[in-house]
């Protein structure tokens, strides 16, 4: 929220500057007792973007926040990692003014490692070593077109993500269609990016994209299910002029085969053209509209519920 210093004391130099943070509560819950207990409360600088922003490894809470909104020129993250002290929440390790001018798209954490996505006009991948509580560091950079808008860890060296695809001009990119990405973290310092999936143009969304538990990946049989539509025709800025498909598509996922179209199930008649298209296919990224919402898979069988 909001926070007006008013002469408060802040644990960064730039405190003065901020007028951005997020407050944090902790809580001990105890087995076999009815109430909670207050253990203390602290704060880092920015916005958190969602529940993949935080995590807590070894008594140790990190935050990944965003100050300022974009395009505002002044706009970076911060990567805070807290510890309880004496009953509060105090910062002991700090990655500050990461990416000016892009804010965060995508986070996970995963015990000593750490990903972020950012976004202006290319999507910068982001490991970072978080061994050391009290000095974390960013060890890799990964730049790429387009941004990954949920990160999943398909096993100790692979992260699986969906996001959009992008077109840069320069000063601003135009979004395009969605984006299925494998990335190598073996080595942290070299990310690498190894499979890459554009799926549609721009107009298409997925609810999987902005909502993790539309992201349905069935680990024993290496598939992938996504609520989509799929919007053909658009170029470099201009929605897509038919819509392909609108259902379930499920996907195998190979780390070295990279992805296959298994199928799809249909819930909307298709394909959408003419005078009808925009009211499918002129989408914002961040609305998707697809009837399903989400998919079951059982044994040999994929099921969409919409």
């Amino acid at each position: 929220y909001q926070w007006e210093m008013q002469g408060r004391g802040w644990y960064f130099a730039e405190g003065e500057e901020a007028t951005e943070a997020t407050t944090v509560h902790k809580f001990r819950i105890n087995d076999g007792e009815a109430e909670s207990v207050y253990v203390g409360s602290g704060a880092a600088k920015g916005r958190v973007l969602n529940q993949f922003s935080m995590d807590e490894h070894e008594g140790h809470l990190r935050i990944a926040t965003t100050m300022g909104h974009v395009p505002d020129p002044g706009v970076y993250s911060t990567v805070s990692v807290l510890k309880e002290q004496d009953g509060e929440l105090v910062v002991v390790g700090l990655v500050d003014r990461i990416a000016p001018t892009e804010d965060i798209r995508s986070a996970r954490f995963d015990g000593e490692k750490g990903f972020l996505v950012t976004f202006k006009k290319t999507d910068p991948l982001f490991t970072l070593d978080l061994s050391d509580p009290v000095a974390p560091r960013i060890v890799g950079e990964l730049k790429i077109p387009g941004y990954s808008t949920y990160m999943h860890l398909l096993d100790e060296t692979h992260i699986l993500s969906i996001g959009f695809d992008a077109d840069d001009h320069g000063d601003f990119a135009y979004f395009d269609g969605l984006l299925l990405q494998i990335f190598d973290v073996a080595d942290l310092a070299t990310p690498l990016l190894t499979r890459r999936q554009v799926i549609g143009t721009r107009g298409s969304t997925s609810d999987a994209a902005t909502n993790h538990l539309a992201f349905n990946y069935f680990a024993s049989r290496k598939v992938l299910g996504v609520p989509i539509v799929v919007c053909e025709g658009g170029d470099d800025g201009s929605y897509g002029t038919t819509m392909s498909f609108s259902g379930l598509q499920v996907w195998r996922v190979d780390i070295d085969q990279g992805f296959t179209l298994l199928g799809g199930i249909p819930h909307n008649d298709a394909p959408v053209t003419g005078d009808d298209y925009w009211s499918v296919c002129g989408t914002w990224w961040s609305q998707a509209n697809s009837q399903v919402k989400r998919s079951v898979f059982m044994e040999d069988w994929a099921y969409s519920i919409a």
